[in-house]
């Protein structure tokens, strides 16, 4: 729990007036509702914030949860109805993106009649993360921030023999798309230019944001922990098999088949236990390559839970594998170095920038079989090495510290502090050119002052 805020109190400062735009807002949904959840909930403690959200819940029951949660008692919500399409499969792509669109129109609608009636003094699109969608915030006539901001990153090619060929086929449309509306969108332009802010989630989202679209966005990584950290481990049991957590959705791109293909390598001098948690298209493909590999024995598959329900196997896990081939970040890899564990992940992307060698293994994304070969070693070593994933552990638990929520208020604060300062000094200097440009008589003094300075 972020701690209790009664009133917007800002260092001395002037409590802001924030309009949050958060399509996703819940502290128990999806991984995306919860880093909108948090964050407006620390915009709050020390800024007067209305958020704009699109949930099924009511906004007296939001408001009740944020203040039980630590929110500033000035907290407000506005649920912007979505339209019904976006309860539809979201596999459905193109029909979940065009509902998604109407309804940051309807937002940003709502947004501009409640600016004319008490403005705002800065609008924040918090969610969702991906630069695709730029809403219609940047349009209301207050300093506008965007982000974090990732989904820049582009599936790997030489991976595409890890997915079955309907699956490949689209990873290569999406690269395709994703790199012509990086680059060329109006729209993601626009919203771009008109920004105060762009916060990149990710270094490799910064490089990409000021390639192609000519930003510079400092890092903020998307995703938090809003709990503590767990204690130390101690020593697990040597005559137990290693438990090796993984989680996600089981779609292609969170490239499963490697860790299973290692694991059946590994398994030839180690004992495993495995759960997997997630949901997917592609479970009975999974599902038969574990039986083909020999290893379905070995393998747990949880499915989905609610979030908290997710949290006991964190804790159950010796050791948390992360193979996605394009993720902005990893929300699952910051719930396992809290509950200290270690990490084997593809180092690439947002993992990159959370793992660290004193609480991962990273492996090199190579190819396949180079990563494949990189999870097995890594696997049989820590079954054997109780000393090593031990350390790895200690260095997990303190990682984690530096991603809990209540430490990222001051950088949004200084942010939103920034941006007002910034959007306050270029209104100052609009107005004096305009005055200087429509009064002779200012012309005439600011001419004779000139030459008096020469």
């Amino acid at each position: 729990m972020i701690q209790r805020a009664l009133e917007p109190q800002s260092c001395g400062r002037r409590a802001a007036r924030v309009l949050a735009i958060a399509y996703a807002c819940h502290p128990e949904e999806s991984a995306e509702s919860r880093v909108g959840w948090a964050r407006v909930i620390l915009a709050s403690q020390n800024h007067h914030v209305t958020v704009l959200c699109g949930s099924r819940f009511s906004a007296e029951e939001l408001r009740e949860l944020a203040i039980a949660a630590g929110a500033g008692e000035s907290i407000e919500f506005r649920v912007v109805p979505h339209l019904a399409c976006m309860d539809w499969d979201c596999t459905i792509d193109l029909v979940y993106s065009v509902g998604y669109r109407l309804w940051h129109r309807r937002a940003a609608a709502l947004g501009k009649q409640l600016h004319a009636h008490q403005p705002f003094d800065l609008v924040h699109q918090i969610n969702f993360c991906g630069y695709r969608e730029p809403g219609y915030g940047w349009k209301i006539d207050a300093p506008f921030v965007w982000g974090p901001l990732g989904g820049t990153q582009n599936f790997p090619l030489r991976f595409l023999g890890v997915a079955d060929l309907a699956s490949g086929a689209r990873e290569v449309a999406r690269n395709l798309m994703n790199t012509l509306q990086l680059r060329f969108s109006p729209r993601v332009h626009q919203a771009a230019r008109g920004a105060a802010c762009v916060l990149a989630a990710t270094q490799l989202a910064q490089r990409d944001l000021a390639d192609a679209l000519g930003v510079r966005a400092p890092v903020e990584l998307e995703a938090g922990l809003s709990y503590p950290v767990l204690p130390k481990r101690e020593l697990r049991d040597p005559n137990q098999p290693l438990r090796v957590l993984w989680t996600g959705r089981l779609r292609a791109w969170k490239g499963l088949p490697l860790l299973l293909r290692a694991l059946a390598q590994a398994s030839r001098t180690a004992r495993f236990e495995v759960r997997v948690l997630g949901e997917g298209s592609d479970k009975a493909r999974l599902v038969r390559l574990a039986e083909r590999l020999g290893i379905a024995d070995q393998i747990e598959w949880v499915g989905w839970g609610p979030y908290q329900e997710t949290l006991p196997h964190y804790q159950w896990a010796d050791l948390f594998a992360f193979t996605s081939l394009r993720d902005t970040s990893g929300a699952g890899m910051l719930e396992a170095l809290a509950a200290g564990v270690p990490i084997i992940g593809i180092d690439h992307q947002g993992a990159a920038d959370i793992m660290s060698e004193r609480c991962a293994i990273p492996v090199e994304p190579t190819s396949p079989s180079g990563v494949v070969a990189g999870f097995a070693e890594a696997l049989a070593r820590l079954a054997t090495d109780n000393e090593f994933l031990l350390s790895l552990s200690h260095g997990a638990t303190r990682r984690a510290a530096g991603f809990v929520w209540e430490t990222r208020r001051q950088v949004m604060d200084l942010v939103y502090e920034s941006a007002i300062a910034t959007a306050r000094r270029e209104a100052a200097t609009r107005n004096a050119e305009q005055i200087a440009a429509e009064s002779p008589a200012v012309r005439g003094e600011l001419a004779a002052l000139e030459a008096i300075g020469k």
